[in-house]
């Protein structure tokens, strides 16, 4: 398996977590919402945001490179 097949692989997976918890998140709202029908819940929308919307900063990005280098090099 060549890296950037591995490195497809890897995203993917991560697109399937995403979306599993994304579902556990939105099916315990909906279950809030119907069981607490005289309580107003809180909407998902902030906790998903929280989750997934962290950007790589360049040092983050930097440190990678250096791990994978690392790696790469068998060590």
């Amino acid at each position: 398996m060549e890296l950037w097949e591995y490195n497809a692989f890897i995203k993917g997976y991560e697109l399937k977590q995403k979306a599993s918890t994304v579902s556990s998140i939105l099916t315990g709202y909906y279950c809030a919402y119907y069981l607490n029908s005289n309580k107003k819940t809180k909407s998902p929308n902030e906790l998903i945001e929280q989750l997934y919307s962290h950007t790589q900063t360049i040092d983050e990005g930097l440190e990678m490179i250096k791990k994978i280098k690392k790696l790469e090099q068998g060590g």
